[in-house]
């Protein structure tokens, strides 16, 4: 196989999640960790590249100060890292997120064959950027994918939906992982060394050329009107006796 890029978008996100109550949106302000997913993505990615020619292109679209965080995807075998960073995209939905990265991807990683990322982020947990990116760029999505089983011109993985599924679909094309795939990425010492003369690549707006009304809440299709925290409350009852008929009798209460 030619020397090809694999990426995987990595988001950024906040070590304990909160919510502004009158912006709606997640506070970023303190401090923050990779999301889970996105890892086990990674690994899958550094999976492929020991068994193919491939190279690791790491995207993430995040605030400035966490370019020091996102180095450190240096030290578990990523070749680059893209930071795509502007205020013009703060407030942007899932479309608008998709929307840069599908321009970042094309104007950046010019002979890519293979998107991953996790299934879904921590602070957002919609879902939503793997397939509307995907189709953005008009290639093939796969989620919930838990194993990859073959890489070469095209994939074949397995994926759980209501039955473990098989997938076998032609590159390029995307797919998101979850955290049945691996255990997570781990540093290599090879590429800790390797990891010291290289710098994340930073990346605005205007340097992709982007319209302004194509990202953040100008390009953003849906709005967040309001956040509430819901408290249920769990009814316990203890049975003592009779647990047959008294489990009987409440099923065929609530079936009714």
């Amino acid at each position: 196989m030619a020397q090809t890029d694999i990426v995987v978008n990595v988001k950024v996100v906040p070590e304990k999640i909160s919510i502004d109550k009158e912006t709606c949106r997640v506070k970023r302000e303190g401090n923050s960790i990779f999301n889970p997913l996105d890892l086990v993505a990674f690994e899958e990615a550094v999976k492929l590249k020991k068994a193919s020619n491939a190279s690791i292109s790491v995207i993430s679209m995040a605030p400035l100060k966490e370019k020091d965080l996102l180095k450190n995807l240096f030290k578990y075998g990523a070749n680059r890292v893209i930071l795509l960073s502007d205020k013009n995209f703060a407030g942007s939905d899932t479309f608008a997120t998709s929307f840069v990265l599908k321009e970042a991807i094309i104007k950046l990683v010019h002979n890519f064959n293979l998107i991953i990322q996790g299934d879904f982020s921590l602070d957002g947990s919609t879902g939503n950027v793997g397939g509307e990116l995907a189709a953005l760029l008009n290639i093939p999505f796969i989620s919930n994918v838990f194993s990859i089983e073959s890489y070469s011109k095209r994939i074949i993985v397995k994926r759980i939906s209501e039955k473990i599924e098989t997938f076998a679909v032609d590159l390029p094309a995307l797919i998101s992982v979850r955290r049945e795939a691996n255990k997570g990425a781990v540093v290599n010492l090879f590429s800790l060394v390797e990891s010291l003369d290289k710098e994340v690549e930073v990346y605005t707006s205007e340097m992709l050329n982007l319209p302004e009304e194509k990202v953040g809440l100008k390009g953003s299709l849906t709005e967040v009107l309001n956040v509430f925290q819901d408290s249920p409350v769990f009814e316990r009852n203890l049975i003592t006796s009779n647990g047959e008929k008294t489990i009987f009798d409440f099923l065929k209460k609530v079936s009714i």
